[in-house]
């Protein structure tokens, strides 16, 4: 058993202001798991520890933390504390903060993706400071679980940490604190170097998971998808959406077969039980860490595009989760997930079309990505500075079923639109207006105007955005010159 029976001290300097609220080292439904997870090897001795307490110096503009940490080496060992600092620095993203001359430097001299960005830069500063964090926010087989929680959790946050806690409860090593920390729960997995090594000595429930792993590996993956010069082997059919199935299905003919012997079967089984009962998420652990010794850290940014774009492929393989986990886990900074926040913004104000059209045009996308996803987030969640940009990636109709996108009303509150690159690309479209909702077109573009003031947007006949107009008023009245034209472009619409 590992034993962390050492209180250490640890400051961290210059950390802004406004990341205060940010750093975590619990989640409040889990208050005895610390969620700030440090695991590596220096000198041929592994290094653990765990942050359970910080203080706070404030000056001006910047802060520093002093932070607790239970580990199995002393304060006085400096050669390992100063790796520990390190570490942490990098768990909270101090080690490789985000500036806004990185994110410019992402454009590749592209000046209309500059100009956009430097504009969100803005407001991204009013609220979170001159740097955002970034970093290897999680150590490498965490990061794998960590991701894989983080699969379309059914009440977000929350699922995603009772479901990291999970697998760590079961198939990690808990350590032993001492007596005035005895509440917490710390457990520990192999390392990188461990897995490859298949080194599972002071592992061995993970152990028994590493093996039960491999025996599903090879029974259900064996569809062949060659990305470069690499094999990847994914599922034919994905499993069942429930542990029902899985059981029938996967591990109760594997027992029978003799593939799995009793242990095996309740260690898969444990498994789905871990990622909330749903096999899909068993698979894309599974297929993750059967590839680990794919190298994830060296992938090149096109191999790691032309991974991405040939995710549809590889059933029982997450790309998103992957690229997750690479990013921030890996520290490759070419790794971008795109969930439905990336995709809009790329579509909307970067005015790109296509997702290979975007993993190209810019570079470092670890880093664009953060910022793309905190303002769009924060955007999401009404924060007061955001709530004026970034309409287009609002729902736009009752039921959540449209997104508002570019159209002449949204945009029209967006202070983002001087330098929105996706609106300058539709600024001749043209707009009808009426008056009568009874008889909006079903191949135009169409304003539905009350009291001559736009209050609907409608596109081939389809409701787009019933909500952006809510927020106008007399003041925001169409001028007599287009109104009476009875059409209008983009705009002059916007921009009136």
């Amino acid at each position: 058993m590992f034993k962390l029976n050492h209180e250490i001290k640890i400051k961290l300097s210059d950390i802004p202001i406004p990341w205060i609220s940010k750093i975590e080292l619990f989640y409040p439904d889990l208050p005895q798991f610390p969620i700030i997870y440090i695991h590596f090897e220096c000198n041929n001795k592994r290094i653990i520890a765990c942050p359970v307490a910080v203080s706070y110096s404030i000056t001006e503009d910047s802060c520093t933390a002093e932070f607790l940490l239970l580990s199995n080496v002393s304060q006085d060992e400096n050669n390992y504390i100063e790796k520990i600092k390190d570490e942490l620095s990098n768990r909270i993203g101090l080690s490789d903060k985000i500036s806004k001359t990185d994110i410019l430097l992402c454009c590749n001299e592209n000046k209309d993706y500059q100009r956009l960005l430097d504009d969100l830069w803005r407001y991204i500063e009013s609220s979170y400071g001159k740097y955002l964090p970034y970093g290897k926010f999680y150590e490498e087989m965490y990061s794998i679980v960590r991701f894989v929680a983080a699969w379309q959790p059914k009440t977000g946050r929350q699922s995603e940490m009772r479901m990291l806690y999970n697998f760590m409860s079961a198939f990690g090593e808990q350590v032993a604190l001492p007596n005035k920390w005895e509440h917490i729960e710390f457990y520990v997995l192999p390392l990188l170097n461990d897995i490859l090594q298949e080194n599972f000595n002071s592992f061995t429930k993970f152990k028994l998971l590493h093996s039960t792993s491999i025996k599903l590996f090879n029974e259900f993956f064996t569809h062949s998808v060659k990305i470069e010069n690499t094999i990847f082997l994914g599922m034919e059919k994905a499993w069942g959406k429930n542990k029902g199935s899985f059981i029938k299905e996967v591990s109760e003919p594997l027992y029978e077969q003799k593939i799995f012997n009793e242990d095996e079967k309740a260690v898969a089984e444990a498994l789905v039980d871990a990622f909330n009962r749903h096999p899909w998420r068993a698979a894309y652990f599974i297929s993750s860490y059967i590839n680990i010794d794919k190298k994830y850290a060296s992938w090149k940014k096109d191999f790691f595009n032309k991974f991405y774009m040939a995710g549809n492929k590889l059933i029982g393989y997450s790309e998103k989760v992957i690229a997750c986990f690479i990013q921030q886990g890996f520290l490759n900074s070419e790794a971008i997930p795109i969930d439905t926040w990336i995709e809009t913004f790329y579509k909307y104000p970067l005015g790109i079309s296509k997702k290979i059209t975007f993993l190209k045009k810019f570079s470092n996308m670890g880093k664009l990505e953060r910022v793309i996803w905190l303002a769009s987030q924060s955007n999401k969640t009404n924060m007061k500075t955001f709530f004026d940009i970034l309409w287009c990636q609002r729902f736009g109709t009752t039921g959540n079923k449209k997104l508002r996108g570019i159209n002449p009303i949204s945009c029209y509150t967006c202070n983002l639109k001087n330098t929105c690159v996706g609106l300058n690309l539709h600024l001749s479209d043209i707009v009808y207006f009426t008056d009568d909702e009874g008889t909006i077109s079903k191949d135009k573009k169409v304003c539905y105007i009350n009291n001559n003031i736009p209050i609907k947007y409608y596109q081939n006949g389809a409701l787009i955005d019933e909500f952006s107009g809510y927020k106008l008023t007399s003041k925001d009245q169409l001028p007599k010159n287009i109104r009476t034209k009875g059409t209008a472009t983009f705009k002059e619409l916007v921009f009136r």
